[in-house]
């Protein structure tokens, strides 16, 4: 029986991935640090890893909640990648609010401007070619993540709780 719950977490973990190789391919100030050097800058390689994860993790999830021979693995193994993905979105998100405050490493005067640029739906002045409204889209994304794995985990436990003990 497929879990419905996981089943749409990991789908959401993959459409996290989607929106950041999107983000990696079009924005080209994440990619040279508006233009300073030559492909491809740290803030690009952290965007590029929190899509593998989030590639992986989806995946595993995706496994977990279709394949009936990982359905039938231990409870706990289950429980973990839920778990597990669960506080990488969490922490996906305080690192995506929490990067304004690189604000002085990609060369803006103030975090209100670097928020500007990453939250807003307009292109920044003076900004080479990308997706405005992106960043945006990946937190909102990643928040609606969140809380369907909550649901997810939540019904994990109950289950985990509720299972006979061997």
């Amino acid at each position: 029986m497929t879990d419905r719950r996981t089943l749409a977490f990991s789908l959401l973990l993959l459409v996290d991935f989607i929106v950041s190789v999107v983000m990696l391919a079009t924005d080209k100030n994440l990619q040279t640090d508006f233009g300073v050097q030559s492909p491809y800058y740290l803030h690009w390689y952290g965007v590029l890893a929190m899509a593998v994860l989030d590639l992986l993790l989806g995946l595993a999830l995706l496994a977990f909640s279709t394949m009936p021979a990982l359905q039938r693995m231990r409870l706990s193994a289950r429980k973990a990648v839920v778990m597990g993905s669960f506080v990488w979105v969490v922490l996906a998100i305080v690192a995506m609010v929490g990067i304004v405050s690189s604000y002085s490493q990609v060369g803006f005067p103030n975090a209100n401007q670097f928020a500007q640029y990453l939250f807003g739906v307009t292109p920044y002045p003076g900004a080479l070619s990308y997706i405005p409204w992106l960043y945006d889209l990946l937190l909102a994304a990643y928040l609606v993540t969140a809380l369907v794995g909550a649901v997810a985990w939540m019904h994990v436990r109950s289950v985990a709780a509720s299972a006979p003990s061997k």
